[in-house]
């Protein structure tokens, strides 16, 4: 089979990202919307809408990596034109999206003394932990959804995903102006009305990809809806053995960002609330290089399907390559309009001068943070997943999280001994992650892969 030119995966690469990037770009945009309008509440609101997300994050983050072993199966799938496959797939994604929620959400019940146990201020936690056990509902829809989106994904048509999530941010505005401030006849609920905002809105995202998926011309010969089985443990466990180390991975990574929030919690409001601003905007220009990943395990997932080395290593490189560009403009960003940005957020003065020099880290460590996240889903796409599980526990946790600490309580360096440990934690990511793709891509290690694959199955597990 021809391999495509860099010119072609360069158009490619862009073409499915763009929906991406714009369908992540308004994920994050809900957050942006919940923090300006918990803003509006107090910095007491604020810091609890922080730190309470942050918890509800480090755990779905762990059930999304498990569910995104999907796109690469169906990916290959799509590549080897086993599409018959798919619809089953799916249905057993389903079946482990519904077991992972429960579990998620009787941890996610569970979980608020742990912000007694991190120090969170006695002030914050109340509104803490009333976001926390509404926002929890959310888990439910939150799965499925993952389950019909990796499909329509994976067989790249990403539009659906911005659609999706455009529809989220046009519900998110008015449903949180409704419960948080008491409109329309419902009480006026605060912090706790933002969390049960977005788990409707998870709930109307459900529906409405659900819908695609059952009629649209592109899902119905997947046949998703077409039949329905009792759960194949043997099919089930073949998705986790290769989700569980993408699960890891992600949480290891999302969770010490997570603990870091909450380290912060420990530091007066006014810092809280310049760190939730500072990795608000970071995580919104952050969906950028996440969407182009997306894009990167799709196009090298396909390759591999397709049998083509060629193809797998300039796919990943391609993709890589366009994602230094992107972080270059990111960081450009961060360095010009920092107090600008603060006050897109807040007008207290104590809060923006905190935030500008926090958003100067930040765009210090945007082209580690996107080449470690680039890489790693090239890494995805070749299922070589369990190497990624390891260098993110090392990076973020053996030395991130140490560094953070030592700075932060050691040397009293503050909100910014936090950041340094996240730029140390991302550089080690990053230089890991490509390392390991230039070796799994060498011609020696490719033949090998490759004729790994049996086709009649639909997928070899690393």
């Amino acid at each position: 089979m021809q391999a495509k030119s860099i010119k072609q995966h360069v158009l490619l690469t862009l073409k499915l990202g763009l929906p991406l990037i714009l369908g992540q770009i308004t994920v994050v945009a809900m957050s942006f919307v919940d923090t300006v309008m918990a803003g509006r509440l107090g910095s007491i609101a604020l810091a609890a809408v922080g730190v309470g997300s942050a918890v509800w994050a480090s755990v779905v983050v762990f059930v999304l990596g498990i569910l995104m072993a999907t796109p690469p199966l169906v990916s290959e799938m799509d590549g080897a034109g086993r599409h018959e496959k798919i619809g089953p797939l799916i249905r057993q994604v389903m079946w482990l999206a519904l077991i992972l929620a429960i579990f998620s959400f009787v941890i996610l019940r569970t979980l608020p003394p742990v912000f007694e146990l991190m120090g969170t201020r006695p002030e914050v936690r109340p509104d803490a932990i009333g976001y926390l056990k509404a926002i929890s509902w959310g888990i439910f829809p939150f799965t499925l959804f993952l389950a019909f989106r990796y499909l329509a994904d994976g067989v790249s048509h990403t539009r659906y995903t911005m659609y999706i999530s455009f529809l989220g941010l046009l519900l998110n505005i008015p449903f949180n102006y409704v419960l948080m401030f008491g409109k329309l006849g419902f009480p006026a609920l605060g912090v706790r009305g933002c969390g049960y905002a977005t788990a409707a809105v998870l709930f109307c995202q459900m529906l409405a990809y659900g819908a695609i998926i059952g009629t649209h011309r592109h899902f119905r010969p997947f046949g998703v809806f077409s039949q329905w089985e009792k759960p194949d443990w043997h099919e089930i466990r073949r998705v986790v053995r290769l989700g569980f180390p993408i699960g890891v991975a992600v949480f290891a990574e999302a969770g010490f960002f997570s603990v870091v929030t909450i380290m912060a919690s420990r530091l007066a409001p006014h810092v809280i609330a310049a760190h939730q601003i500072t990795l608000n905007f970071a995580s919104l220009l952050f969906m950028i290089p996440l969407g182009l990943a997306m894009v990167i395990t799709i196009r090298v997932g396909n390759a591999v399907g397709r049998k083509c080395p060629e193809d797998i290593r300039r796919a990943g490189w391609v993709g890589i390559a366009l994602t230094l560009v992107t972080q270059t403009i990111s960081a450009m960003i961060l360095f010009t309009w920092p107090e600008q940005i603060a006050h897109l957020y807040t007008d207290d003065a104590l809060i923006v001068s905190v935030a500008v020099s926090l958003l100067f880290l930040a765009g210090i460590f945007q082209l580690a943070d996107g080449l470690q996240v680039a890489a790693a889903g090239a890494l995805r796409g070749l299922q070589d997943t369990r190497f990624l599980m390891f260098s993110t526990i090392l990076a973020f946790w053996g030395v991130g999280f140490v560094v953070s600490w030592w700075l932060t309580f050691e040397k009293n360096m503050g909100a910014e001994g936090l950041w340094i440990g996240l730029i140390a934690g991302l550089i080690l990511a990053a230089i890991l992650n490509l390392w390991r793709f230039y070796q799994k891509t060498r011609p020696a290690e490719l033949r090998r892969l490759l004729a790994e694959i049996d086709p009649d199955n639909a997928l070899h597990l690393s």
